[in-house]
């Protein structure tokens, strides 16, 4: 999943975001979104959803659906 990570942080620096305001959007502490965003296939669909939400963007976007579909 290094390529969900990838996406998450930059999608996150895209939008000129530190990793403790995504957190603080999310209700998490810094640690837990640093976690998140080195890791995500450990992280509950609920939690996903709010930081796709914390950036903007819709929870297919954040996972890449659409290139996923092409393979």
């Amino acid at each position: 999943m290094k390529k969900l990570s990838n996406r998450m942080r930059a999608i996150r620096e895209e939008s000129e975001l530190t990793q403790s305001e995504i957190a603080e959007k999310c209700d998490i502490s810094a640690s837990a979104y640093g976690q998140i965003e080195r890791n995500p296939c450990n992280s509950s669909y609920n939690t996903l959803l709010k930081v796709a939400n914390a950036m903007n963007v819709s929870l297919l976007y954040l996972i890449d659906v659409e290139s996923r579909e092409k393979i």
